[in-house]
């Protein structure tokens, strides 16, 4: 009877889907998808009735004998709900006394509630009045401590102010956070004051800026109270210092001021430096604006070398105190992280760069003195990282040449000198003189020199879409070159060895080796990175601009030969805001999608790390190294050709020779002693181009070269010389030695074994000259093969009768054929 009532109670709990779900799976498990197991049905049927026998079983004895783990938790879980019936009982209890006691102390409250609420009016307003008088007294305290001249004390007042402030920039009593923060400024401003006078006069005294030079600045330029007070009057400074959250609440605190203030822009750029150091750069500022401004004969447009040296100069000059002095104190005062002699230098490039941002505009239409300037823009950049440290990370005169129309011009210009600097090199008598050792030509030099300047122009620019532009401007003057390479070398390849047909081959062969040098450096591994990058990004942009059809009245750029065009500028999306309404046009889809694609690889493309650089693929320079290499093949070919064609002509007499004269049997011992004459003329010519073409050609120019030349030469006389003739011993034994001892020494300057390449005509002097018993037993062997190959399966080989006779070029055939002209003197 119990165990109808665990059935009955545990029957609930059963899913039968699941049930019949798990009775599948081991149905298909054990019986499969053969036939030939349905056999095992009855055995299965067996097995689950013993198995639910013994569950029975197990059940019936949890239930009678002695309890399981089902059992006890059944048990558990009966407590449990007893014991919850418990506390909710309690909980009711404890409810009904809180109303009873609310309804008791309810006359209380009433009575007694607006007095408690008044106790605590009184008590903000108490507070409220002591935190006024707390700051009242801090202000007479602090005016006290700086009437007596108490700084110090003055100072830890102020800390005690700012510390209140800040406690008071969250609270919703308005007029006391005003008025806490109009204390503050006060005496900041009053502070700032009296400690800048001073910070002002110290420096007057120790003859501050230092100006006459490095030298000076390592010795003492004024007395050590000076220098003492100075550093102390930095860290008062300091303290002013105001958090960026009380900034932003105050709004009119005063910031320092930069003589000559430019445009927006270029402001904003820069972050102000700490209250010291500026008015450590100020007085500089001062001289550069009082020198390099108005109608002063320092201030030059065409010479901006001079502002740019005296910058330097003032940076070198004020280096050791800046690092000795300065950043002592900063590094006590909290202020670790700031480098004093950065701010310093960046206070500096502020001024240098409002003057390049009002010099460069009157400059636009000068070639000469715009490019001058942004050469000496660049020296200055790269002065300013490589030899004083200044960070990538900060704002540098750089900023200015990229903006987008300082950015067109540069492009421009570069472009134009640049094709102007190539015209000048071709169209100079020594444009293609010949270097020495098979170096390029003075042409060739002077791209890759021109290349060389353009990469170090703008290789530390820190937009990757301005660096695309310039790597294109590469790739265009690379190509540029090579268009006009064809022109000339069409012109030069009538006699290209009395010509500068070879000068040219150099040029080209070191340009694409130059090219894979460059493309293995990191920088234009980076390149090609970003090559990728912008691809991407103009492919998805020329697909949505493509399915917004805005293309449906495009007014295209007039294009003209000239580089000179302004349609040869790459303009972006922010350059087009330049253009006057009229004046824009509408761009075409695919400029559209590459003005978007710069504009986003400036904003949004961030510098590759190794595991990115690791998956590009291929490099920037692929498409002009095989356009290249593929000019190097055609010529290196044209030369062999050239070489083999004036060789073929010298070798008609020898062609004609009589090979089949017998003149009486010969000995080992009497054979060939001097070469044929009639293949002296063919040895001289080849000979001699060869050592011109070897002086001329760059070494692995030379190598490719005279291994076509005995290429052709090996197929030549083997099928015009050796197959169009009959040999006798005689004459077999003068063609090896013509071949082994005239033709093949040639070559053997150039290799160990120049019988390897040759291997046909070595092959069939070795058949030539065979006795004549060996000659029948290989014809034999041959010839056997060829009729009954089944039948010839127990005979040796006729590749291996050969291969004993060192001639594993030739086939079976082609050696039949070569015994074949063979001439018996017997017959």
């Amino acid at each position: 009877m119990e165990t109808l009532d665990l059935d009955a109670s545990l029957q609930c709990l059963v899913d039968e889907d699941e049930i019949k779900y798990q009775v599948k799976e081991q149905l298909n498990t054990t019986l499969g998808s053969s036939v030939e197991k349905l056999g095992q049905i009855q055995q299965l049927v067996a097995d689950l009735t013993v198995s639910r026998d013994q569950l029975q079983q197990t059940l019936r004895f949890a239930t009678t004998e002695a309890p399981d783990k089902i059992t006890r938790a059944v048990k558990a879980a009966e407590g449990a709900m007893e014991r919850e019936a418990v506390l909710v009982q309690e909980c009711e209890q404890l409810e009904d006394e809180v109303k009873i006691h609310m309804e008791k102390i309810a006359p209380l409250l009433k009575s007694i509630g607006p007095g408690v609420r008044q106790v605590r009016q009184l008590e903000r307003k108490r507070l409220y009045q002591e935190f006024v008088t707390a700051i009242k007294k801090l202000s007479k305290d602090m005016e006290s401590a700086v009437h007596i001249g108490a700084e110090g004390q003055a100072l830890v007042g102020y800390g005690k102010l700012l510390a209140l402030t800040t406690a008071t920039m969250h609270t919703s009593c308005t007029n006391l956070r005003k008025y806490t923060m109009q204390t503050l400024i006060h005496w900041n401003k009053v502070f700032t004051q009296t400690f800048t006078r001073e910070f002002e006069g110290v420096l007057k005294t120790i003859k501050w800026p230092f100006t006459s030079g490095s030298e000076t600045v390592h010795q003492t330029p004024a007395s050590p109270e000076s220098l003492q007070r100075l550093c102390t009057l930095t860290q008062y400074l300091l303290q002013l210092s105001l958090p960026d959250e009380v900034k932003n609440e105050a709004g009119d605190v005063e910031a320092p001021s930069t003589p000559n203030s430019g445009p927006p822009g270029f402001i904003c750029d820069f972050t102000p430096p700490l209250l010291p150091i500026h008015l450590l750069i100020r007085p500089l500022q001062v001289r550069f604006v009082f020198h390099f401004s108005g109608n002063r004969a320092t201030n030059s447009r065409e010479h901006p070398e001079w502002y740019l040296t005296q910058v330097l100069k003032w940076i070198s000059a004020h280096h050791t105190f800046l690092t000795t002095r300065i950043q002592p104190v900063l590094d006590r005062c909290d202020h670790p992280h700031v480098n004093a002699k950065v701010e310093f230098m960046r206070g500096l490039v502020q001024v240098v760069v409002l003057k390049l941002a009002s010099d460069l505009p009157h400059l636009q239409y000068d070639d000469d003195t715009f490019s001058a300037t942004v050469q000496e823009t660049l020296n200055f950049e790269r002065e300013l990282s490589l030899t004083n440290g200044y960070p990538p990370s900060q704002p540098s005169p750089l900023i200015v040449l990229t903006r987008p129309p300082t950015f067109l011009r540069w492009i421009h210009v570069e472009r134009k000198f640049a094709v102007e600097v190539m015209d000048e090199v071709l169209s100079g008598a020594d444009a293609w003189g010949e270097g020495e050792g098979g170096e390029a030509a003075h042409c060739g030099q002077q791209l890759l020199l021109l290349l060389q300047g353009v990469t170090d122009r703008y290789k530390r620019l820190p937009q990757p879409g301005h660096r695309l532009q310039f790597l294109e401007l590469q790739l265009d003057l690379i190509d540029d070159f090579r268009v006009r390479v064809l022109q000339v070398m069409k012109s030069e390849k009538r006699d290209p060895l009395r010509s500068h047909y070879p000068a040219i081959l150099n040029t080209v062969h070191h340009i694409a080796a130059t090219l894979r040098d460059w493309a293995d450096l990191s920088f234009f591994g980076e390149m090609q990175y970003y090559q990728e990058c912008f691809r991407k990004i103009q492919d998805q942009t020329k697909a949505a601009v493509g399915s917004q059809d805005i293309s449906a009245s495009p007014v295209a750029f007039n294009k003209t030969t000239s580089s000179d065009d302004p349609s040869a500028f790459t303009l972006t999306a922010e350059d087009v805001t330049h253009l006057p309404l009229s004046l824009t046009p509408t761009p075409a889809p695919d400029q559209l999608a590459r003005q978007d694609a710069l504009e986003s690889m400036n904003v949004n493309t961030e510098a590759p790390i190794s595991s990115q650089l690791a998956e590009v693929s291929g490099t920037v320079f692929d498409d002009a190294i095989r356009l290249y290499e593929h000019i190097e093949k055609d010529m290196v070919r044209t030369l062999a050709t050239y070489v083999f064609i004036e060789v073929r002509a010298r070798s008609q007499p020898y062609r004609r020779d009589k090979w089949f004269h017998t003149a009486g049997p010969t000995t080992p011992q009497a054979g060939p002693v001097e070469l044929s004459p009639s293949i002296c003329p063919l040895l001289e010519v080849l000979a001699r181009h060869l050592h011109s073409l070897k002086d001329s050609l760059a070494p692995r120019l030379f190598m490719q070269l005279w291994k076509i030349v005995a290429h052709d030469l090996d197929k030549y006389v083997y099928e015009e010389v050796i197959l169009e003739t009959r040999y006798s011993d005689t004459g077999a034994a003068q063609f090896k030695f013509d071949m082994t001892r005239g033709l093949f020494p040639i070559f053997g300057e150039f290799t160990q074994k120049p019988e390897n390449y040759f291997r046909q005509v070595k092959e069939s002097s070795i058949l030539l000259t065979l006795p004549w018993p060996t000659v029948v037993l290989l014809r034999d062997t041959i010839r056997m093969c060829q009729e009954d190959q089944d039948a010839f399966s127990l005979v040796v080989s006729p590749v291996k009768a050969l291969a004993e006779h060192g001639v594993s070029l030739l086939t079976p055939p082609q050696a039949d054929t070569v015994l074949n002209i063979k001439i018996c003197h017997h017959d």
